[in-house]
């Protein structure tokens, strides 16, 4: 079944796997180029600067920023909303890609990374440092990242900001939710709408690309059904979209349903010799030769979110006592 959906990528270069191909470097995929002949039309809208009263997209959308480590923006993070898990919880929870939070080349960790609201790195009372520590990743493994289908399963990451950003308002996040195919129909009928909120690394902005349209993999296509709750989708994305959200839109609320891990490309289509970065902007999406794929929020992903926090709450004294310090 073919729905809307929204997904997110990599400021980099990421490394994907390619259905019946080797293993390639390429950057996530732009399909639209302002060019309506040559495929799917680029629908991004920026958040920022836009005034609208608090009733509009852009106003309710305000719940994603960049991941800076080493120096350099990686990819993004969504803000969480965890006040149905626990309310107490003194810092704030992001959701983004296992692969953002990794040096490729040196297979490892960053070592100091922060989270940029809205991309407003600049400016000291947007910005927090993310306790790296006090994290919670999937199976994504960099040095056997493209070894199979299965490289995105576990592409995923919670992290912790034991300091939120100065100006930081808790209704400034998004739920999560599990979001099942078999109610895609009841969703379109309500007028739901599936986005992608990411980073734009051409415009340096936090964007939205809508009317977005995702499907889950199959054993026919380039993800090859490897893994359940694996996406495919055709939405516009730039660098940086890697651990940005999926979201799900329906009247005033709307709910993380999905991060974004890259893309999947066959050679056979796109020669390496011809394009050496994959498919050329304005390619016509097709699951079958050229997608962007995520990982969706599961039952999986919402049980480890939830034991996530409960682990925060209950190192939260001696959290709160290190801050008192001054350590």
């Amino acid at each position: 079944m073919t729905y809307q959906m929204l997904l997110i990528a990599s400021l980099t270069s990421i490394i994907t796997t390619v259905w019946g191909q080797a293993p390639v470097n390429i950057p996530v995929n732009i399909y639209g180029d302002g060019n309506p002949e040559n495929g799917i039309e680029d629908s991004r809208e920026q958040l920022m600067g836009r005034h609208d009263g608090g009733n509009g997209f852009s106003t309710r959308s305000l719940n994603a920023g960049t991941i800076k480590c080493d120096g350099k923006i990686r990819g993004t993070a969504m803000v969480l909303d965890t006040r149905e898990l626990e309310p107490g919880l003194a810092g704030v929870v992001l959701a983004s890609a296992a692969h953002v939070f990794y040096d490729l080349d040196r297979k490892r960790l960053f070592k100091r990374c922060e989270f940029h609201f809205l991309a407003l790195g600049e400016l000291a009372g947007y910005r927090a440092r993310i306790d790296l520590k006090k994290s919670r990743f999937g199976s994504y493994d960099p040095a056997a990242a493209v070894a199979g289908l299965e490289f995105g399963q576990g592409d995923w990451a919670y992290l912790y900001l034991a300091r939120p950003w100065k100006n930081f308002n808790p209704e400034q996040s998004i739920v999560p939710r599990d979001f099942t195919f078999p109610e895609m129909e009841a969703f379109e009928f309500a007028g739901g709408e599936l986005r992608l909120v990411a980073f734009d690394s051409t415009a340096q902005v936090i964007s939205v690309s809508r009317n977005c349209r995702v499907v889950e993999s199959k054993g026919d296509d380039l993800g090859g059904g490897a893994w359940q709750g694996q996406l495919l989708d055709d939405c516009d994305s730039a660098g940086g979209a890697s651990g940005g959200g999926i979201v799900a839109a329906v009247g005033n609320r709307e709910y993380l349903v999905g991060i974004r891990s890259g893309s999947h490309w066959n050679e056979e289509y796109f020669p390496a010799s011809q394009h050496p970065l994959g498919p050329p902007d304005g390619s016509i999406w097709n699951p079958s030769t050229n997608t962007n794929f995520g990982r969706a929020i599961d039952a999986y992903l919402l049980r480890e979110l939830n034991d996530f926090v409960q682990q925060l709450i209950s190192d939260e004294p001696r959290l709160e006592s290190k801050v008192s310090g001054g350590s």
